[in-house]
């Protein structure tokens, strides 16, 4: 029997006990306009909602869900009174919203947040649940062994806390670990565990209706991995009862498409693809698209279906695509198209997938065997994480590493500082810049070049000359004929029925460059007005915009624009984006 089965992503379903994601939603985007606003001045609180209670002010949110500009107002109060109060826990328990419902990455950063404004309490939640949820965002993004160390960080301080929820919480998300790795049996202990904790009533009733489907979830799926059906299939009904008593749609279709998987390894494909395709337009995460396609896939392919096959192996591999999360399953679907192009001759697409799956395998060596490692010396031996915290509580007393601490901590302060000064600065200089490209008059509005009247003579150069000259060249800007990337001084003065050395001589004393730089300056100056006006334009890249410009490469054109404009392309492109 194969089985590949992937853990699911931590769920925010479980947090949210713990957190009202939903109402705090334009707080976060709120949040982020006053980090990001630094030359606006600070919010104030209007006269009707100044002595409103923190209750009222989330009451007002809550009742305002469909309505942006009141949102905006009572979610600018409530954090805005936080402040004000200066209570730390109200404004942690912002940034715990904020950290649940925007992208990892950011939400990293607020978790960070959370534990610096917290390190140095003693609070039954908190620094453990910005750690607790800084491990789910680094599980999330495939990176297992910073979210293995974040939920024993975690451990530390629900077990001194005696919190039992975040422990209950940080055990499964382990358990996860243990089963994404290949410890199997070691996974199910754990879940079987947490049901068995689930019954003796220690945690409430709220809690644990949410929480409830979900471990008998991770409990079935477990024992999928260990190969014992029945088990698998007999948790599997029960989580699919538990849904329906709670009315959770999302949990109930988790529980088909997982019913589906057991009837896979049962031989049944016909139960097995029904239950997947129901199962499907209900899935919310791409982890669980990518079981739904994946097994789809194997049914096909062992029926030797092979279209069916292919297109949701396909299906599957986009997945992985647009998220880069190198699962066990990852290798498979990489595996089925070398054999599948090798099959068909396709060698080209074969040597891709052979080199995807050479990548794909070298990742999970490290990410796994690192994982691995990490979960047996640390998770399952405490003896070791106790001396490490007394080796470090050692370390903290010495006088000598706090001034150590101090001082690099205000190196690095005062480089920050430094460093974002010289930021700063640099970005007015650069939106100067790009604000005196974007005033300057569109060309049309004003002759390419003026052309002086021509002297008697230049350099033994006939004044008649002189003038048949730059008449052509006014005739040549005209005509954007300098976007030729083939054109050269040589190939002009011919053009010109001249020779190179006059002409060369006539473009610097009236043009007051030599013919690199004017040729140079002219595609420039094209091209500004081209990115101004055409929005076609603006959408190609920026080695299609200098070839179309008539340069031959990227560096001589980035090269050229900012010297003549002192800010690069990309920028240019990126800027006039945002205002358009």
């Amino acid at each position: 029997m194969k089985n590949k089965r992937i853990p699911n992503k931590p769920s925010v379903a479980t947090l949210s006990i713990l957190l009202k994601i939903k109402t705090f939603l334009f707080l976060f985007l709120v949040s982020i306009q006053l980090i990001n606003s630094q030359n606006t001045q600070s919010f104030k609180i209007s006269d009707s909602l100044k002595y409103k209670t923190y209750k009222e002010l989330y009451k007002g949110l809550n009742s305002s869900y469909n309505d942006s500009i009141k949102e905006k107002i009572y979610g600018n109060a409530y954090l805005q009174k936080a402040k004000n109060e200066n209570d730390t826990i109200k404004i942690a328990n912002a940034y715990s919203q904020f950290a649940s419902i925007t992208n990892s990455q950011i939400a990293i950063k607020y978790c960070d947040s959370i534990i610096d404004l917290t390190k140095n309490l003693d609070h039954f939640e908190y620094p453990g649940f910005g750690y607790m949820v800084k491990g789910m965002l680094n599980f999330n993004l495939g990176n297992y062994q910073l979210a293995l160390e974040n939920y024993l960080i975690a451990n530390n301080f629900a077990i001194k806390n005696h919190n039992l929820k975040q422990h209950f919480h940080i055990n499964s998300n382990i358990g996860q670990l243990k089963n994404l790795w290949g410890n199997y049996n070691e996974g199910l202990e754990i879940f079987k565990s947490q049901l068995k904790l689930l019954k003796q009533d220690k945690i409430d009733s709220k809690y644990w209706k949410v929480v409830n489907p979900e471990v008998l979830f991770c409990l079935s799926n477990s024992y999928i991995l260990t190969k014992k059906l029945d088990s698998a299939l007999l948790y599997s009904k029960k989580g699919l009862q538990e849904s329906l008593s709670i009315n959770d749609s999302n949990q109930y279709y988790d529980f088909v498409g997982q019913m589906g998987i057991i009837a896979y390894y049962q031989n049944n494909f016909k139960m097995a693809l029904d239950s997947l395709t129901k199962a499907l337009p209900h899935e919310t995460s791409s982890n669980g698209l990518l079981n739904d396609y994946y097994y789809s896939g194997l049914i096909y392919h062992k029926q030797k279906k092979e279209a069916k096959a292919f297109y949701h192996f396909k299906k599957a591999d986009s997945i992985y695509e647009l998220t880069k999360d190198i699962v066990p399953d990852v290798r498979d679907i990489q595996e089925y198209f070398v054999d599948y192009y090798k099959k068909n001759n396709d060698i080209k697409n074969q040597l891709v997938y052979i080199n995807r799956l050479l990548y794909v395998d070298s990742i999970i060596d490290k990410t796994y065997k690192n994982l691995n490692k990490t979960l047996v010396k640390k998770y399952d031996t405490p003896i070791l994480l106790s001396e490490k915290e007394k080796i470090i509580a050692n370390l903290k007393t010495t006088k000598k590493n706090t001034l150590v601490v101090i001082y690099v901590l205000t190196t690095l302060g005062l480089l920050s500082i430094l460093f974002f000064i010289w930021y700063y600065r640099k970005q007015r200089i650069l939106k100067a810049r790009f604000k005196n490209l974007i005033l300057n008059k569109s060309k049309e509005d004003f002759p390419k070049s003026p052309i002086k009247e021509p002297s008697k003579k230049l350099n033994g150069i006939s004044k008649k000359i002189v003038k048949s000259v730059l008449l052509a060249l006014k005739e040549f800007e005209i005509n954007n004929a300098f976007l030729d990337n083939q054109l050269t001084l040589n190939s002009l003065s011919k053009d010109f029925n001249t020779n190179s050395n006059y002409l060369s001589k006539i473009i610097n004393s009236y043009k007051e460059q030599n013919f690199s730089t004017y040729i140079s300056n002219l595609r420039i100056d094209y091209c500004v007005e081209k990115l101004k006006t055409d929005t076609t334009f603006r959408k190609y890249t920026i080695n299609a915009i200098a070839f179309e410009i008539g340069f031959n490469n990227v560096e001589s054109f980035s090269k050229a624009f900012y010297k003549k404009t002192g800010i690069y392309p990309s920028y240019f492109i990126k800027e006039i984006g945002k205002q358009l």
